[in-house]
C-alpha cells in the first residue's frame, strides 16, 4: 500500500527555482513509490510568476499574505490532507531524494523527525561560516541545555512530522523562530523525535536568501528563553534563592571569614538584597508557568504542588507571621535605642534580618493576591 504524504513548501518570489523543488518532489514519488501532494504556500509579490510555475509542474498552490515563514506553515494546516507532512524549502538547497530517511523514522513510530546538516554533507558555499559555527551551534546548545533535546542542528529546513503531532504543538511563531519553537514544543508535549543526516546544497545561481542570519538567530534565542521560563525562573530562581538564604542564615551568629576574606555587616546587607531579588524571580516563574499559555505544554512538579497546596488564606497566615517577626525585632531594637540613645553594630545586624522579613512579607502578600486573582479566573 502506498504511503500518502503532503509536502509543504513556503514560497516567496521563488519563480526562478520553485520548478526544481516541485520536480524533485515528483522524482521522489517515482523512486520511492509514494503518493504525494505538493502544497505550495505562496506569499509572493512577483505578479503570479511563482504560482504559475509551481502549478505548471503539478503543485497545488495556496495564495496567502506575506506574513512570515512560520505563518505559512501555520496556514498550511487547514489545507493538509494526509497524515505525513514534510516541510521543505522552495530554494531546493536540501536534497529531497534523502527524504526517505525521514519517512522511515515516521514509519517506525516517531512523531517528529529533523534533518541535520551538521552531521552529513554540506556542499561548498552552501552554508555561511557564521551560521555553521556560531548561530546554529549557539541556539542548539541552549535548546539542549534547557530542554534536553539531544539534537545537533536546530535550524534545518527539512523536517517530517505527523499531522496529529503538527496540530499538537500549536505552532504560533510567524517568522523564522518557528524552527526552534517546533523542537521545544515537541519536547514539552513529549513527542517522540529524532534526527537523521541530510545534505545541504548551495543556492542556485541568481537566488538570494530571504532571511538575515543575525535577526533570525536573535528571534529564535528570544523564543527559546521564553519557553524555558521553568528553567530560567523556577529552577534557577529556587536554587539561587536557597543559596542566598543559606548565606544569610550563616551570618546569624557573626561574621564569616574564608581565607583572607571576611564577610561582615556590609555583605550581610547584600545577602538580604540578593535573597529577596531571587525570591521575586522565583515568584515570577511560578506565575508565568501556572497562568501563561505555557501551562498548555508543561506543568512542573513545583507548579502542581503550589497549585494544590497554596491558598490565599495560607498566604495571609505567612504574611502575618513574617510581619510579626519584623515588628517584634524592630520593637526590641527601638526599645534598646530609647534606653541607650544609640544603636550598636550588633543591633544593626539584627535590623538587617528584620529588613529581610518585612520585604519578604510584602512580597508574599502581593504574590498571594495576584495568585488568587489569576487562579480564580484561570478557566474563564
Amino acid at each position: 500500500m502506498k504511503k500518502k504524504i503532503t509536502v509543504v513548501i513556503p514560497a516567496l518570489n521563488e519563480g526562478k527555482v520553485v520548478k526544481y523543488a516541485v520536480e524533485r518532489v515528483f522524482e521522489a514519488y517515482k523512486k520511492y513509490s509514494l503518493d504525494w501532494e505538493c502544497l505550495i504556500m505562496d506569499s509572493s509579490t512577483d505578479g503570479g510568476i511563482t504560482k504559475k510555475t509551481a502549478e505548471q509542474y503539478g503543485a497545488r498552490v495556496i495564495s496567502i499574505p506575506k506574513q512570515g515563514l512560520g505563518k505559512a506553515y501555520i496556514d498550511s494546516l487547514e489545507h493538509i490532507q494526509w497524515n505525513y507532512v514534510i516541510m521543505w524549502d522552495a530554494d531546493g538547497t536540501y536534497d529531497f531524494m534523502e527524504m526517505d530517511r525521514l519517512i522511515d523514522k515516521l514509519d517506525k513510530g516517531y512523531d517528529f523527525v529533523m534533518g541535520t546538516r551538521l552531521k552529513w554533507n554540506i556542499h561548498p558555499w552552501a552554508m555561511p561560516w557564521k551560521n555553521r559555527y556560531i548561530w546554529t551551534p549557539i541556539l542548539t546548545f541552549f535548546i539542549n541545555l534547557f530542554f534536553n533535546a539531544k539534537i545537533s542542528d536546530c535550524n534545518s529546513g527539512l523536517r517530517a512530522i505527523t499531522l496529529d503531532a503538527f496540530k499538537k504543538i500549536k505552532l504560533e511563531s510567524r517568522w523564522r523562530e518557528y524552527a526552534s519553537e517546533m523542537i521545544v514544543k515537541a519536547k514539552l508535549t513529549h513527542l517522540k523525535m529524532c534526527e537523521v543526516p541530510i545534505s545541504l546544497l548551495a543556492d542556485r545561481e541568481g537566488r538570494m536568501p530571504h532571511l538575515p542570519a543575525y535577526a533570525a538567530w536573535r528571534a529564535n534565542l528570544k523564543y527559546i528563553i521564553l519557553l524555558a521560563s521553568e528553567f530560567v525562573f523556577i529552577k534557577i530562581g529556587f536554587i539561587i534563592s536557597l543559596f542566598w538564604l543559606f548565606i544569610l542564615l550563616s551570618q546569624l551568629f557573626g561574621t564569616i571569614t574564608i581565607g583572607v576574606f571576611t564577610f561582615g555587616t556590609f555583605y550581610l546587607f547584600l545577602w538580604v538584597l540578593f535573597c529577596n531579588i531571587w525570591f521575586s524571580i522565583l515568584q515570577m516563574g511560578v506565575l508565568t508557568q501556572n497562568f501563561s499559555y505555557l501551562n498548555q505544554f508543561r506543568t512542573t512538579h513545583i507548579s502542581k504542588r503550589i497549585e494544590k497546596k497554596f491558598t490565599f488564606e495560607k498566604g495571609i497566615i505567612l504574611w502575618v507571621s513574617l510581619f510579626s517577626i519584623w515588628f517584634l525585632i524592630d520593637l526590641t531594637i527601638f526599645i534598646a535605642w530609647r534606653k541607650t540613645g544609640q544603636i550598636n553594630i550588633e543591633s544593626f545586624r539584627i535590623w538587617l534580618y528584620a529588613l529581610f522579613f518585612i520585604i519578604t512579607s510584602i512580597q508574599i502578600i502581593y504574590f498571594s493576591f495576584i495568585y488568587y486573582l489569576f487562579n480564580k479566573y484561570k478557566n474563564h
